[in-house]
C-alpha cells in the first residue's frame, strides 16, 4: 500500500502531460485506462494512484467524477466542503457552483493546503493538460484515500457537512424549526438530532420523493429551501460563475475565463447559460462563431481557427499561449 506522498509525487510526475493530437482527449493516460476521446481528469487520478500503489486507496479505477465521489461517500470517506482537507486528498469540483455531488464535473489531487483557505491542486484535463492550480471556489468536497496504517492517512473530520442522528448544535435547531414549519413535526427545538428528528427527516424525504435515509444532506437541504417557499420540487441549482468583467491574464483556462468566453459568445447570438463550464453547448457555440464544423469536439481545426482569431501561433495546440491571447481579447471586448 502506498501513501499520500506517493500519490502527490505521481501526480507531479504527470505535470505538463497533454493530448495527442491536441484537443483529442487522447494520451498515454487514456490509453492506459482504455477510454480514448473521453474527458480524462479522473483517469489521471486513477493513473497516478495505480502508479504509486494507491489504486485501492482511492476507491479503484474511475473515469466518471460523480461515481468516484459517491464511491468515497459509500466508504465513509467523503466530506462536503474543505474543512479538514489535506495533501493527498482527492478533491471534486462543480464549476456551476451548486455544491451538489450529482453535478460534479472535475477532480484533482490536493498538493498543498494554505492558511487563507485556498488549496493547491494538480489536475488532469485542465486546459487540455495536467496542470497545477490554486483553488478555493466551486469545491463540492473531497474524498480521503484509505492509505492504511502508517501510509499518511488520517481519520475523516467528525463533521462531513451532513446532519444525522447524533449531530448537535444550531444547524440542528434550524432543521427542527423548518421541519415543524413544513411538516408540522412538533419537534422540540433543542439542537439534538435524536430519533424523533430522524423520523421527521424520513417523513420529509418520503413526502418529497427523496432517498429515505434519515440524513439531512445537500439534496434534502435543497428541497427544504423550496418547501419553505411552498414548492413541491427542489429549486434548480443556480450556477455561480465569476462575475468579473476583466479576467486575470495568466494562461489558465479556468471558470472565470470560460464564463467570460460564454458572455462574449452570447453577444454574438449564442444563448448559453453562463456557468463557467466548457461543455458541449459552449464548444458548439464557439465553433459556430469561428466558422468551423460545430460537432462539439475541440480538435486541431477548431483550435487553429481560435488561434487565428486571437492572434496566437496557429499550431492546433490549445496551450497557455492561446489562452493568454484569448484572455487579452476578452478583456478588450474584441472577441
Amino acid at each position: 500500500m502506498g501513501d499520500a506522498n506517493g500519490l502527490v509525487a505521481a501526480m507531479r510526475n504527470l505535470l505538463g502531460t497533454g493530448e495527442s493530437p491536441p484537443g483529442s482527449n487522447t494520451n498515454f493516460i487514456t490509453q492506459w485506462y482504455g477510454a480514448n476521446h473521453t474527458p480524462w481528469c479522473d483517469m489521471t487520478v486513477s493513473y497516478a494512484a495505480a502508479h504509486s500503489d494507491n489504486l485501492a486507496a482511492v476507491q479503484g479505477k474511475h473515469a466518471w467524477t460523480v461515481e468516484h465521489a459517491k464511491a468515497f461517500k459509500s466508504a465513509g470517506r467523503w466530506h462536503y466542503g474543505v474543512g479538514g482537507i489535506r495533501a493527498g486528498d482527492v478533491v471534486f469540483f462543480d464549476w456551476g457552483g451548486s455544491g451538489n455531488i450529482d453535478r460534479i464535473d472535475h477532480v484533482g489531487v490536493v498538493e498543498a493546503v494554505h492558511s487563507n483557505g485556498s488549496i493547491t491542486t494538480i489536475e488532469g484535463n485542465s486546459s487540455n493538460k495536467v496542470g497545477r492550480h490554486k483553488r478555493r471556489s466551486c469545491i463540492v468536497g473531497y474524498g480521503r484515500p484509505n492509505f492504511g496504517s502508517g501510509g499518511g492517512s488520517k481519520p475523516m473530520p467528525s463533521n462531513d457537512g451532513i446532519l444525522r442522528q447524533g449531530s448537535k448544535g444550531n444547524a440542528v435547531k434550524t432543521l427542527q424549526r423548518n421541519l415543524n414549519t413544513v411538516m408540522k413535526s412538533g419537534l422540540g427545538v433543542d439542537g439534538d438530532f435524536g430519533p424523533a428528528t430522524t423520523a421527521a427527516v424520513k417523513a420529509f424525504q418520503t413526502k418529497y420523493k427523496l432517498e429515505v435515509d434519515g440524513e439531512y444532506g445537500t439534496k434534502s437541504a435543497a428541497m427544504m429551501k423550496g418547501a419553505l417557499k411552498g414548492a413541491t420540487t427542489p429549486p434548480k441549482p443556480q450556477p455561480k460563475p465569476p462575475t468579473v468583467t476583466q479576467v486575470v491574464v495568466d494562461g489558465d483556462f479556468g471558470p472565470a475565463t470560460c464564463a467570460s468566453l460564454q458572455r462574449a459568445l452570447n453577444k454574438h447570438g449564442a444563448t448559453l447559460e453562463v456557468d463557467g463550464a466548457m461543455g458541449q453547448l459552449t464548444n458548439k457555440a464557439l465553433q459556430r462563431y469561428l466558422g468551423v464544423t460545430a460537432d462539439g469536439d475541440i480538435g486541431p481545426n477548431t483550435v487553429k481557427a481560435l488561434q487565428k482569431k486571437v492572434g496566437a501561433t496557429a499550431d492546433g495546440d490549445w496551450g497557455s499561449g492561446t489562452t493568454t491571447a484569448l484572455q487579452k481579447k476578452l478583456n478588450a471586448g474584441a472577441f
